[in-house]
């Protein structure tokens, strides 16, 4: 017991600072208008996050639980901020994601089959990210990638403070790690993408442009 409650301490220090850090360089990308959030995911990630922590709570894992619940409550001040700062383009197909991980929310708070819920939850996830995935695909510019990779940090020692190493108490900060890694990887391959795009051509290097 004594082990535990020594590492759940030293790891959830290690959450609490690690968030600061990735919300602490999120927001700053914000205000200085470098980063466009989508009020679409964040508003459906403060919802599910709230709610995953709530069920981790229930099903023991304790100083996780917490940790998931100040996540969620960041998330929250997030969409409020996309509000002001946020992406104005917002498409159809954004609509349809966001109400559409909305109405698969109910379904799986009350669903009690376990491989339900794990095709739910990831089905509203990827529901969730993808207004940002979207508007992030045109605009690669628009997130900021190192802040995934911290938030990956941030759900890596939230596994680290679960009780019982159990696939029900982790498999929600576990699946929540690898779609922000994920995510960051997706960004930098964009960038390139866009990047290499915009390289002159040989063809139209100065000597050819020159030439009758």
């Amino acid at each position: 017991m004594d082990d535990f409650v020594n590492r759940a301490v030293i790891f959830s220090g290690l959450v609490i600072l690690v968030s600061i850090i990735r919300y602490g360089t999120y927001f700053i990308s914000i205000f200085k208008r470098e980063t466009r959030p989508h009020l679409f995911s964040w508003v459906n990630w403060g919802l599910i996050i709230s709610i995953g922590a709530y069920a981790q709570l229930k099903l023991g894992g304790d100083l996780s639980a917490y940790m998931l619940l100040f996540v969620g409550i960041t998330c929250w001040f997030i969409a409020f901020l996309s509000l002001f700062y946020g992406e104005k383009d917002i498409k159809r197909s954004d609509w349809a994601a966001f109400l559409s991980g909305l109405a698969l929310i109910p379904v799986w708070v009350i669903t009690k089959d376990p491989l339900l819920t794990l095709i739910l939850i990831i089905c509203i996830d990827i529901l969730t990210f993808y207004p940002t995935v979207r508007k992030t695909y045109v605009d690669p510019s628009s997130e900021p990638p190192v802040s995934y990779f911290w938030a990956g940090l941030r759900y890596f020692f939230i596994l680290l403070t679960v009780p019982e190493f159990h696939f029900s108490v982790l498999f929600y900060p576990l699946f929540l790690m690898v779609t922000e890694w994920g995510f960051m990887a997706f960004i930098f391959w964009r960038r390139r993408i866009v990047h290499l795009a915009a390289k002159p051509h040989d063809h139209d290097s100065p000597i050819e442009e020159k030439m009758p």
